[in-house]
């Protein structure tokens, strides 16, 4: 559309005037008037109680194994403690969570008031976990003649181990040469 001439100054403004509408509308959002919407989204993490067993990122397969070594003799009670991977329980729970942690009876025993049993075929060596030192509490379940233990893992704790105290009671005679074992299961509860 031409500009028509009715004084210098209008029609410069008449022209630009036009010419500026005519580029807007061809380009869409003048972004004169704009309103501005906002929405808000929250986000959220609820830490559940739960535990893992071992030091890793997924439950350990195995706590290793304790020995009480190679003996010829058992005159003796004969004394071992866990460390970590050679019996240990490693665990890492949510913070502040109760925890219980039972010990079964093992393979070769019902009941772990009398003493469990290493055994290679039919023969059998008594031996006994605990929880403490002075091997005063028997480690069990609470129902097989032991006591679990029950904790609250720590606050800002990371991964806690607890020590198993086994201890090989003394025999004599000895049974026949050959390697003894048991297989223990660790069950935590939370």
């Amino acid at each position: 559309m031409p500009c028509r001439a009715h004084s210098l100054v209008v029609t410069r403004l008449l022209c630009l005037t036009v010419l500026a509408v005519h580029a807007w509308s061809a380009h869409g959002d003048t972004g004169i008037n704009d309103q501005i919407v906002s929405q808000s989204f929250q986000l959220r993490a609820e830490i559940v109680p739960g535990c893992l067993l071992g030091a890793g990122g997924s439950d350990a397969t195995s706590f290793g194994s304790i020995s009480f070594g190679q003996i010829s003799t058992l005159p003796s009670n004969l004394d071992a403690a866990s460390t970590p991977d050679n019996g240990s329980i490693v665990l890492q729970c949510s913070p502040g969570t109760a925890v219980t942690l039972s010990l079964n009876a093992g393979l070769n025993t019902g009941s772990v008031g009398g003493g469990r049993y290493l055994a290679r075929g039919a023969d059998r060596l008594r031996y006994q976990l605990y929880q403490d030192a002075a091997r005063s509490i028997i480690w069990g379940d609470g129902s097989n003649g032991g006591t679990r233990m029950s904790i609250n893992f720590p606050v800002g704790g990371a991964t806690q181990t607890y020590t198993v105290y086994a201890r090989l009671f003394s025999v004599s005679p000895l049974p026949s040469a050959g390697i003894y074992t048991d297989t223990i299961t660790v069950t935590v509860s939370y």
